[in-house]
């Protein structure tokens, strides 16, 4: 029987009505890989990851015919049904989808040998194997068989009507080998490293995604045996439009140089230090002081790789989303000083739910989810911008900031993953603040860090204060990783730059710093839990005209603060926002949070300020990416390196303006009147401090004990020559152990639970990592498309878009709110309630938000719960 001669030709792409043939659709797939893998840099992570086995233009050839090969599940007779039941008899078979039954396919002995899978299977090596299953993950996860056992109906793989599957089948190997010709060459055998076929996986699944924009590759019903050619020359130019292709710099552009790029002439001592860095150590950790120029050390890093050929983009991790915007705007303008105006390269804000580049903004259509672009760019501009239309295309963009859960993504078992690292490989990762992270996020950061280095990536840790026990995590290798003795890891230079190679041991050097830096008198006071004296303190200093900057650890404390604050009468001294005044933290609209940002920035920042005191009142968002100077420090106790981060804030420029008494920089730490041994039964909770099952946001409280002894010790802290010593006394493991068996039974017991909880955190980020060393094959699963895997434990909450924008307590237009778990007691709204969220005209000018069963409050303090 001649079944090869089907009437009915196979469909891959379908949209109202019109058709684009399957194997059309594989060559788009097929050829956008194969320009992607000439970038070099592409290329090049792709030899790394081959290993041994080695990488020639047959294995790339070979590659790109799998990758042809991505759809063919769509051959069986189920899917091409599901548009055509009008051309069938009346009892067509039920309609099927295409991944899981590309796995059912295996089972079709006669269907694998007419699509030529036995053949490359038995001619190209065992490496083939994990490599389709790589590939059948295009869409986002690897492919699961589905539930019910056995191949599958039958009827998927047999002739229905006009449809035969087997000549599909065939047809799929026929033009296969005659517009891949090269892969069938001569060659070694593909290689079998799981690290290969996991990013093939990445980028089968972003040649999909480039491949079927029908806006470039437009549908094509008609059978055409020369179609390839047009694939490749629509590829190479979606390509090259949406900022994958690298360009050259021109013959007389000079080196970057810290003159040309911000707005200082001589370069600092960590950005030397950064520029004299070798280009072969992948892995950079630079600590330095608040304020010395990390962020700008590491755009001249990424400037140095990319001139040499080694990245062709740059993420930079932060982590808040506050601190992402804030940070976005001084990486746009830096950029646009390193790349000439027609590279069009724009920094993406990679904050899902903000649809910005550059300085311009977007919104979503209700038609196919485009995105509208408020400045109406150019055709090539917008096409330039398409790595911001997504949240997971985030990491492929030239320039791209945001938080470091877009990073983390990359190393969960979640979908888009493998898209997700494979497009960060050809980027120089930047985390800022890592000392940020916890037990959970840390070790989810060390496993992307490592698959991204395992590919020949090129990376940057950046910290005012990381202690020896977190940089052993990154400088190891192993899992287990212990830090040096406390005399020994005290010995370290600080500042410093850890340069980490390939296969040597790290070496650490050290940042000569010009000048003595700066002495803080430092002091305690036992009024934690008083909100009327704490504002008598900064009201006081206010009226003798300071610059006042009150950093508390939880929202409720700082509004409990702002409102003592008010009733005293100290209203004229507050930070005032749209002629009212205001506090400063993440629990604001979106669209107000800039406004507050502004405001602090205006009274705090380095550039002339208007005369009198004032009082800044916030929480963490305070401590991170503002470049704010305040002339008198109030800070809740807190880990000495987030306390060192915070008097980053203190006198951090020079002034010649400062109120008399606050000519020398002060730091006042509140601590609670009974002492700290009241937190062991959960009493400072209310403060952030200690243990509870939904976690207090400093738990350990020996750290904040030894934090607390050394400020007694010392009245006057040198930074940053003390930096060092203070975060390894205060944080080292060894030190706090022996710090526990002098304080107590108690205290060690509080030690060991605390320990164990970062034990925990650490097995639960492990189980839910996705490692590039495991075997990509039918066992490598992920969860349902429905169970949540997070990058962050115990703070996630919400994301909250009111159907329609209302006025805010600032007078402007407000619709979303990102809100944490806690302020629905602990019961998360459903999707339903989320959609139907709506606001109402609130006492004072404030709103009240209602999320289903729930009601908050909106004002000049922010959301609260209400009462």
């Amino acid at each position: 029987m001649e079944y090869y001669n089907s009437r009915v030709d196979a469909w891959g792409k379908f949209d109202e009505g019109r058709i684009h043939r399957l194997e059309h659709h594989c060559a788009d797939v097929a050829a956008c890989f194969e320009t992607l893998l000439r970038e070099p840099v592409l290329r090049a992570r792709f030899v790394q990851a081959a290993g041994a086995a080695g990488f020639t233009d047959s294995t790339a050839a070979r590659l790109a015919y799998i990758a042809f090969l991505h759809d063919f599940g769509k051959l069986n007779t189920g899917f091409q049904c599901k548009v055509r039941r009008n051309e069938l008899p009346h009892r067509g078979p039920r309609p099927a989808g295409h991944v899981a039954e590309a796995l059912l396919c295996f089972d079709q002995p006669q269907i694998c040998a007419l699509l030529g899978l036995d053949d490359i299977m038995g001619q190209w090596g065992a490496g083939v194997v994990p490599l389709v299953y790589a590939m059948l993950a295009h869409h986002g996860r690897p492919a699961s068989r589905p539930t019910r056992s056995g191949s599958g109906p039958p009827e998927l793989w047999k002739p229905f009507g006009s449809y035969d599957p087997r000549a599909t089948a065939k047809l799929l190997r026929q033009l296969g080998r005659s517009w891949f010709p090269d892969a069938f060459a001569d060659g070694p055998p593909l290689s079998d490293a799981p690290a290969l076929a996991h990013l093939f996986a990445g980028v089968v699944a972003l040649a999909d995604q480039l491949g079927s924009d029908e806006k470039f590759f437009v549908y094509e019903p008609e059978r055409d045996p020369h179609y390839i050619e047009r694939a490749r020359r629509i590829a190479a130019e979606s390509i090259a439009n949406k900022g994958f292709r690298r360009f050259g710099w021109s013959a007389g552009a000079a080196v970057a140089k810290v003159g040309s790029l911000f707005d200082h002439q001589a370069p600092r001592p960590s950005q030397r230090a950064i520029s004299s860095a070798p280009l072969d150590s992948p892995l950079l950790i630079l600590e330095s002081e608040t304020g010395s120029g990390k962020t700008e050390a590491a755009i001249l890093r990424f400037a140095a790789l990319w001139r040499a050929g080694l990245v062709d983009g740059l993420y930079f991790a932060v982590p808040t989303r506050a601190a992402a915007k804030q940070l976005h705007g001084r990486i746009e303008r830096a950029l646009k000083r390193l790349f000439p105006p027609d590279a069009r390269v724009q920094t993406v804000l990679a904050v899902p739910g903000y649809l910005r580049v550059g300085n311009a903004k977007g919104r979503r259509t209700a038609e196919k989810f485009d995105v509208y672009w408020e400045d109406k760019p150019d055709e090539e501009t917008r096409l330039a911008r398409w790595s911001a239309e997504s949240s997971r295309k985030f990491l492929s963009a030239p320039a791209a900031v945001g938080t470091v859960d877009q990073v983390l993504l990359a190393g969960l078992r979640v979908k888009w993953a493998h898209f997700r690292a494979a497009s960060l490989s050809r980027s120089l990762l930047v985390v800022d603040e890592v000392h940020a992270s916890d037990a959970y996020m840390t070790e989810l950061l060390r496993g992307v860090l490592q698959g991204h280095l395992v590919l020949g990536g090129h990376a940057m840790l950046m910290s005012a204060t990381l202690g020896s026990a977190a940089r052993s995590k990154f400088v190891s290798r192993s899992v287990r990783s212990s830090p040096p003795a406390p005399t020994h890891a005290e010995n370290v230079p600080y500042p410093a730059l850890t340069i980490v190679p390939d296969n040597s041991p790290a070496e650490t050097r050290a940042i000569v710093t010009s000048g003595p830096g700066k002495s803080v008198s430092m002091n305690t006071d036992p009024i934690l839990g008083d909100p009327d004296a704490i504002a008598r303190t900064v009201v006081a200093a206010a009226r003798d005209g300071a610059r006042v900057l009150a950093i508390r650890n939880t929202v409720a404390s700082a509004q409990a603060v702002f409102d003592a604050l008010l009733r005293q009468g100290g209203r004229d001294v507050l930070l005032a926002v749209e002629d009212g005044p205001a506090l400063h933290h993440g629990r604001f609209a979106a669209e107000d949070r800039h406004l507050l940002d502004d405001a602090v920035e205006r009274v705090l920042g380095a550039s002339p300020r208007p005369p009198g005191g004032v009082v800044v009142i916030g929480t963490q968002t305070l401590e991170q990416s503002l470049d704010i100077d305040a002339d008198l420090l109030v800070s809740d106790i807190c880990p000495v390196d987030v306390l060192l981060q915070r008097i980053g804030r203190l006198h951090r420029h020079p002034r010649t303006d400062r109120p008399a008494r606050f000519r020398e920089p002060r730091c006042c730490v509140l601590v609670p009147e009974a002492g700290l041994e009241t937190g062991l039964q959960g009493s400072l909770l209310r403060h952030g401090l200690g243990v509870s099952d939904r976690g207090g946001i400093y738990e350990n409280l020996l750290t904040l004990e030894a934090t607390r002894r050394l400020i007694a010790d010392r009245a006057t802290w040198t930074i940053p020559a003390m930096n060092r010593m203070l975060v390894e006394r205060a944080t080292h493991p060894e030190v706090l152990d022996k710090l526990a068996e002098a304080l107590g039974d108690g205290w060690v017991s509080h030690g060991t639970t605390v320990v164990g909880r970062r034990a925990a955190r650490g097995l639960v980020a492990s189980n839910h990592a996705l490692t590039r060393n495991e075997s990509f094959d039918e066992d490598l699963l992920f969860p349902d498309i429905d169970e949540p895997v997070r990058t962050r434990l115990g703070e996630d909450g919400p994301r909250i878009v009111l159907a329609v924008p209302v006025t805010g307590p600032f007078g402007k237009d407000v619709q979303t709110f990102n809100l944490p778990a806690h302020l629905f007691r602990g019961v998360a709204p459903t999707k339903e309630e989320i959609a139907a969220a709506w606001t109402e005209p609130g006492p004072e000018s404030g709103l009240l938000l209602r999320v289903g069963e729930h009601v908050l409050t909106y004002d000049r303090t922010g959301v609260r719960a209400r009462s």
